[in-house]
């Protein structure tokens, strides 16, 4: 019985959370390869982050991109003011 009543509440909670996780969801979008491809090629204002380790941007990156890890993200001063500009993050 506590089995099934533990199954239950973790059941309702991740039914809970289910909304919330496509509500941030459609704040975002996504772009193909080929987008960002043209983005580049085009030379487009926007602001391309790579979001792994300074050790991984240093081996590799797509040129022009700024290195930010998730836990700078707040406190970066690297972010554009405006707070419209197209990010790409990957």
């Amino acid at each position: 019985m506590k089995r099934i009543s533990s199954h239950l509440i973790l059941l309702i909670f991740v039914l809970l959370l289910i909304p919330t996780f496509s509500v941030w969801a459609s704040d975002y979008m996504t772009i193909s390869t080929a987008e960002l491809k043209s983005k580049l090629d085009a030379k487009e204002n926007f602001l391309l982050v790579y979001v792994l380790g300074d050790i991984e941007f240093s081996f590799e990156h797509i040129p022009s991109s700024v290195n930010i890890t998730p836990a700078e993200i707040k406190t970066t001063d690297k972010l554009p003011p405006n707070k419209d500009a197209l990010i790409v993050f990957y």
